[in-house]
């Protein structure tokens, strides 16, 4: 067994694949975090001159000094100041709404999760296409396509998406399918992981498998999705026993102490088996097995909006255009290994990242519907019932559909 795991000061305060930790001011409690985000906007408002913009954005610590350097480079050709709010995807989402409620913002420009956009959209004015060129037309087409609803509202700032990690000097080649994963599970019991907590990322544990055996992901017992409920049932006695309560930091230390050998998770884990000598040896990465009709991923990452109160738009649209811009995503994606939505911008080079690159043409954004988090949660029970609590995957998955069925 590996001793000691990853560094604590290396891991940083994210949460998950969807809400990132951030610098700033940081507080336990969600009402503490809204008062605390609430107080620093109070701050920024009454301390910065008239016509600054303010720009909210989920940056961990470490990546708070690229993004200054380059917006400083905005700063110097625009001649506009820019004060960043470095803070978390949930808390940004409840201040845009909280200033549209108010009836008047301070926010100029906001990075927002993929998974909050849809019910963050009425909060956030429409763009003109026109006015971002030539920039949109560089970004990748699935990736615009998740930031348009009811109109372009969201600009993609950079993208991520899961991919197999695993144990290459325990396991030599990682499983190219779901058989060669079950396998892998009944020949080393207990050191396969998902991330099973009751929680959004455990969705994204669900979708790829569901995508792969040619399930919608938008209903719950089409025969995809019954394919894939069976093939957890048959994974379930060989899993982690941890895993009801895994969340990505805490499979990454798993995997790290050496009591797991393969789970999925986002790109940031590589960077930190990196720091800890673990990456590219022992630890690899891998495209997902394939299931019955291919393979596939669940879009993550930040989009950018402006929000329908921002003091300064066209200033904030003159932002938006520069950190999409080919150089600024180019450094972005060498300095701190985001994947960029920029055609022309690679993902990151080398071994460690080599698995999320080989699943970039696999990428599929989560189902785009006003109930979504409703069938997110339906999702994550029914993975529970059949995993955690051993029932049949048919029954399981028939009575989520009657339920969201009679659902208003």
């Amino acid at each position: 067994m590996r001793q000691g795991g990853i560094d604590p000061a290396l891991r940083g305060p994210r949460v998950d694949g969807r809400g990132r930790g951030a610098g700033g001011v940081l507080c336990d409690a969600v009402p503490g975090r809204v008062a605390c985000l609430a107080a620093a906007l109070f701050l920024v408002a009454c301390r910065t001159e008239h016509g600054s913009l303010t720009v909210a954005v989920a940056l961990l610590p470490s990546e708070l000094p690229v993004y200054r350097a380059l917006v400083a480079d905005f700063e110097r050709e625009s001649g506009v100041r820019v004060v960043l709010v470095p803070q978390q995807y949930a808390d940004i989402r409840r201040a845009v709404a909280a200033e549209s409620a108010g009836g008047r913002g301070t926010l100029d420009l906001v990075e927002l999760d993929v998974y909050a956009l849809a019910p963050t959209a009425p909060y956030v004015c429409p763009i003109d296409a026109t006015e971002l060129q030539p920039e949109l037309a560089a970004l990748f087409h699935d990736a615009v396509g998740a930031g348009t609803i009811d109109g372009l509202r969201f600009l993609p700032h950079r993208l991520g998406w899961q991919a197999l990690v695993y144990d290459h000097a325990a396991l030599g080649e990682p499983p190219a399918d779901w058989a060669a994963l079950l396998a892998i599970a009944r020949a080393h019991p207990g050191k396969v992981a998902f991330k099973g907590a009751l929680y959004e990322g455990l969705t994204c544990e669900v979708l790829p498998f569901v995508w792969a055996a040619g399930g919608s992901g938008d209903v719950l017992d089409d025969a995809g999705a019954l394919a894939a409920f069976r093939f957890f049932a048959a994974l379930a006695p060989y899993l982690h026993p941890e895993s009801a309560t895994f969340k990505e930091p805490t499979v990454a230390e798993a995997m790290a102490r050496g009591e797991i050998l393969l789970h999925l998770n986002w790109p940031f884990v590589m960077s930190l088996y990196e720091s800890q000598g673990l990456s590219p040896e022992p630890i690899r990465s891998a495209p997902l097995p394939r299931g019955p009709r291919g393979r596939a991923t669940v879009l993550g990452g930040g989009y950018l909006g402006i929000p329908c109160n921002a003091p300064h738009r066209d200033a904030a649209l003159r932002l938006a255009r520069h950190v999409l811009s080919h150089d600024a995503q180019a450094e972005l994606a060498k300095r701190l290994g985001w994947f960029s939505p920029r055609r022309d911008v690679a993902v990151g080079d080398g071994e460690p990242l080599a698995g999320f690159a080989a699943m970039r043409a696999e990428v599929r954004p989560r189902p785009a519907r006003p109930d979504y988090p409703a069938l997110s949660r339906r999702w994550q029970e029914a993975f529970r019932a059949v995993v955690f609590e051993h029932r049949d995957p048919d029954a399981v998955l028939h009575a989520a559909a009657r339920e969201a069925a009679a659902s208003p």
